[in-house]
């Protein structure tokens, strides 16, 4: 899906996953694992993926009709996070998946994360009443790294659900940092929220500038370094489209 490829896309080049010499793997959380897409895509491109999904269905679906191949995390004693994987010395950490919901209480635990994407929106436009409570919003904060982003994907295709995303987006704003918007090329109705965490130096909170300059200097670098062409156009386009939330229409 065309908003799929802007979140990946957008991801992958904040976390600088191109040039001759991209930087240790970034740990990428993935709320609700769905057909598994977006986790592979991250996972195919250098980073650590966990992704949480409470629902076994959708696990089974993944692996089989999609052939999405994940190693399972367990729940430590309490629910009190989660035991990470064995290390493996002959290739790169698996991409991680743990059954639970992320929105429990301590279902992180002590894990930090570089970035995080929430596919946030159910068949009616709203943001599920579990992402948006405070607890949820808080923990999220709580683990991205200073410097660190979550990405969501919303729908915006009728009064209602731009008035939902405007709410969503306001307590994105409070619990995690500013919010930025990335448009979906070719699939206008959808927006990606982009919200990012301040570093942890004074006045290193990112602005709408420095972000372009990321995703310019990203799509550069991209173009001689990754094989597909619609990724390289995708980054492109979020440099262009990025947009601070404020200066939107709600």
């Amino acid at each position: 899906f065309d908003y799929q490829r802007t979140m990946v896309a957008a991801a992958a080049a904040l976390t600088a996953r191109f040039g001759a010499s991209p930087p240790p793997p970034p740990h990428a959380l993935v709320v609700g694992l769905g057909a598994g897409s977006c986790a592979a895509a991250l996972h195919a491109l250098g980073c650590a993926v966990t992704a949480f999904e409470y629902d076994a269905a959708v696990l089974a679906a993944a692996a089989s009709a999609h052939g999405v191949r994940f190693e399972r995390l367990s729940r430590r004693a309490g629910g009190a996070g989660f035991d990470p994987p064995p290390r493996h010395r002959n290739g790169p950490r698996p991409l991680c998946v743990c059954e639970a919901d992320a929105a429990e209480a301590d279902a992180w635990g002590r894990a930090a994360f570089d970035l995080a994407l929430l596919d946030a929106y159910d068949g009616r436009g709203d943001v599920p009443a579990h992402l948006q409570r405070e607890p949820f919003l808080e923990g999220l904060s709580r683990v991205l790294r200073p410097g660190g982003f979550a990405l969501a994907n919303l729908w915006n295709g009728s009064d209602r659900a731009r008035a939902e995303c405007a709410r969503f987006a306001a307590k994105l704003r409070a619990a995690v940092g500013r919010v930025y918007v990335l448009r979906v090329a070719g699939h206008e109705q959808n927006v990606i929220l982009l919200a990012c965490r301040p570093g942890e130096r004074q006045g290193s909170e990112s602005t709408c500038d420095v972000l372009r300059e990321r995703l310019a200097a990203a799509a550069a670098a991209a173009a001689t370094d990754c094989p597909e062409p619609a990724l390289v156009q995708t980054i492109r386009s979020c440099a262009s489209s990025l947009t601070e939330w404020s200066e939107c229409e709600a």
